[in-house]
């Protein structure tokens, strides 16, 4: 049944977009999906909104012009491998918090591994490697990196420790009025914006969502609002996401259409400047029984800690190597899924 074999694929696509530094784009290639996602999500205009709207004639010809829209669209498929991905989202926010809090190293290593070879999907797919391909993959990388160490350790560890003294003040005080913002517009803004570019990032092949939503400090928020139903957050990141995807597949085509190899040099260079906030091993300090990380480390020494994370960082390594290889074995279809965005 496509319908079945549809909503698999959402559920890998999911599993991916919710680890920091797996990119569902990567892997809807490696499903050799890639094209027609983009296809289909690009199809989706103003028209499909008057389809939708249309089925309030509750007549025969509005469901007519409803079921033509959905199949022009490829509805079909894109229900079925959202709600996939949904449902995997759901179902492993829980475990994603516990292990990013409980097991950081471990599981930074596997993200580690997982961004390092996931590098090869951009890479291989510039076709003339110039020097200014190489200047825009270095001004990609170099931004990442210095946006992570935009804020110094001292700094972080000063914020947390405000915001830890602002909550017990708020529990001591619980009919004082909330602090202005703390739920405020700007907070509601964020999260829109955090849902737009995490969509944005998702589409790209060897680009992560969720490590930019981590990257620009919304990924926690996210989970919890995920594991504690708090639909308001929710709602308005899935907002920003709908709007995000629809506006930046046109940007997206646009600009593969007419720079592909610099763009896709671009995108290389935020693959490997994500490494740098990525690196498993940090100093730390704890500020309220929450463990807060500050800075990049090498191990001291060695012990079962660093050999454990050393696995970790290997299996993830090794998946994508897998999942590279096996799409490298469909390779027409990956190479059409690339014509397809530059023709869109």
């Amino acid at each position: 049944m496509p319908q079945l074999t549809h909503f698999l694929q959402g559920i890998v696509i999911g599993v991916a977009n919710i680890i920091p530094g797996v990119s569902g784009g990567t892997l809807a290639l490696v499903l050799g999906i890639y094209e027609r996602l983009i296809a289909a999500i690009h199809a989706i205009s103003a028209r499909t909104v008057r389809a939708v709207a249309g089925l309030l004639r509750f007549n025969a010809r509005g469901w007519r012009e409803f079921l033509e829209e959905m199949s022009r669209i490829d509805a079909f498929f894109l229900i079925p491998l959202g709600l996939g991905a949904g449902a995997a989202i759901v179902a492993l926010a829980k475990l994603m918090t516990y292990l990013l809090e409980k097991q950081h190293d471990p599981t930074y290593g596997f993200f580690f591994g997982l961004v390092l070879v996931s590098a090869l999907v951009p890479y291989r797919l510039i076709r003339r490697k110039t020097l200014v391909c190489l200047l825009a993959a270095l001004i990609a990388a170099g931004g990442v990196a210095g946006l992570s160490q935009s804020m110094s350790g001292e700094a972080k560890l000063a914020k947390a420790q405000a915001k830890y003294e602002l909550r017990q003040e708020a529990r001591a005080n619980p009919n004082r009025a909330p602090a202005t913002g703390s739920r405020g517009l700007a907070h509601f803004a964020f999260i829109f914006i955090a849902g737009a570019l995490a969509i944005s990032a998702m589409i790209l092949p060897g680009i992560s969502g969720s490590f930019i939503l981590l990257l620009i400090g919304g990924y926690f928020e996210i989970l919890k609002a995920i594991v504690s139903r708090d639909l308001l957050p929710l709602a308005v990141f899935a907002l920003g996401c709908g709007i995000g995807l629809l506006l930046f597949t046109r940007f997206l085509n646009f600009l593969l259409a007419r720079w592909h190899d610099v763009t896709m040099s671009f995108l290389l260079g935020l693959v490997l400047g994500s490494l740098w906030p990525i690196w498993p091993f940090q100093t730390s300090a704890r500020v309220g029984g929450e463990t807060l990380y500050l800075a990049n480390r090498f191990p001291a020494a060695w012990g079962s800690g660093e050999t454990l994370t050393l696995c970790a960082f290997l299996l993830g390594a090794l998946i994508v190597a897998a999942f590279i290889w096996v799409e490298k074995r469909h390779a027409p279809a990956a190479g059409g899924a690339a014509s397809g965005l530059r023709s869109g």
